[in-house]
């Protein structure tokens, strides 16, 4: 209410004012009248005819201030209070004045009152809204319908609304992410068990035979070779999950920093060599275009990890005698590099499903080697981190099957 006192005070002076013009206005009309009768009267006494006085003073031609006439109209009692008409109608102004200035007031203050009360209840109805915007927060119901509104008042009431919208869509962003990462974390268990699943049971398998001890030295060797096989496919199944742990939780970095590509490359088909030379499998540059002193800022480490996951595949699923053929190529923003192999190839649908978490395919050929189904998706995590990409096209199903990985890096 105290913001409508102001208004009220206003109000107030602009009645006084108005009533101390009228007031003022009604006595200088009385002194006029009394005025033009004082010298009306004077100059009857002298003969004048008071047609011609009254012409005259109208006219604005005679001058007088009628002190004798006034001086008669006193000695009568004329002008005592309530002895003649012009007082009593100037006193009728006044009191009409002041009391048409009390309803006035009067009239005004409920209309103030109105307006306080219609802002009241238009400040309850807005915070009973914002009550059911947060309840339906609290029920986890982010569909707020917010009507637009021209006044200042509502402007700033939408603002605050606005701002619980904003909350809302972050809550509803965080639920999502939150269902999402649950999510994840069922099918990142699933995944583990079932990858942990075939070395466990193998490992578990070997151990009774060997336990039963009517195994000769060379069944034994055999078992202990395979229970040796298991663990190594443990030890790397383990290994690639702390790499994704770490990569997923920003435990990893990614240094950026200039280095030749070229070398970095050269670096990782170095660490598949000796498994490319056990398939008789050679990898070959074809150089294209001038590709010397290629630096290009990245994370050693990092990029040539990302180089051995696809060379690590070409030669765990290409044939013996064959070849893997590297090129690259310089574009405007980005360096081109592609990878290819004379492997059985990859289905169509299964372009984007490679690079996906454990994913591994539905042939029988795949399922016959060992690996976890992280390498490609390390891979793809690894390029993105340096704004880069990875795809593949494959020649699957053909006489001459083979894929070919495209990797690109930025300038």
């Amino acid at each position: 209410m105290k913001k409508f006192l102001i208004p009220a005070v206003l109000g107030v002076l602009v009645l006084i004012a108005v009533d101390w013009y009228f007031i003022l206005a009604a006595n200088n009309s009385y002194e006029e009248k009394i005025q033009i009768l004082s010298v009306m009267i004077e100059e009857a006494d002298n003969g004048v005819d008071s047609l011609v006085t009254s012409s005259e003073l109208l006219k604005g031609v005679r001058e007088s201030s009628g002190e004798a006439g006034r001086e008669k109209l006193r000695a009568y009692g004329y002008l005592e209070d309530g002895r003649n008409w012009f007082q009593l109608e100037r006193e009728r102004t006044i009191r009409n004045t002041l009391v048409l200035s009390v309803l006035t007031f009067f009239l005004y203050l409920l209309a103030l009152a109105g307006v306080a009360a219609q802002c009241k209840k238009q400040q309850r109805q807005e915070l009973w809204n914002l009550s059911q915007i947060l309840d339906k927060l609290s029920a986890r119901d982010y569909a707020l319908d917010i009507p637009e509104r021209l006044d200042d008042r509502a402007r700033q009431i939408d603002r605050v609304v606005g701002q619980l919208q904003s909350l809302s869509e972050q809550l509803r962003y965080h639920e999502e992410q939150l269902i999402r990462e649950k999510e994840e974390t069922r099918s990142l268990v699933t995944d583990i068990s079932h990858q942990l699943k075939t070395p466990v049971a193998g490992l578990k398998a070997c151990f009774e035979i060997l336990n039963q001890g009517d195994l000769s030295s060379e069944e034994e060797e055999e078992f202990l070779e395979q229970c040796t096989k298991q663990l190594g496919g443990l030890e790397a199944l383990v290994g690639s999950l702390v790499n994704i742990s770490r990569m997923e939780t920003g435990m990893i970095e990614i240094h950026r920093e200039p280095a030749d590509i070229l070398e970095t490359l050269v670096a990782a088909v170095n660490r598949v060599y000796l498994k490319a030379q056990e398939k008789q499998i050679a990898i070959e540059f074809e150089e294209t275009e001038d590709l010397e002193a290629t630096v290009i800022p990245h994370d050693v480490k990092w990029i040539c990890e990302a180089f051995i996951n696809i060379l690590e595949n070409a030669v765990k699923y290409s044939p013996s005698n064959t070849q893997i053929r590297i090129r690259m190529m310089k574009r405007t923003t980005f360096l081109r590099i592609e990878l290819e192999d004379q492997g059985m190839g990859i289905p169509r649908e299964d372009y984007h499903k490679i690079f996906k978490r454990f994913y591994r395919g539905e042939s029988e050929e795949v399922r016959k080697q060992e690996g976890s189904g992280v390498g490609l998706y390390l891979t793809r995590e690894i390029l993105e981190r340096h704004g880069g990409s990875v795809t593949v096209s494959s020649r699957y199903g053909k006489k001459q099957p083979g894929s070919t990985f495209v990797v690109q890096i930025p300038y």
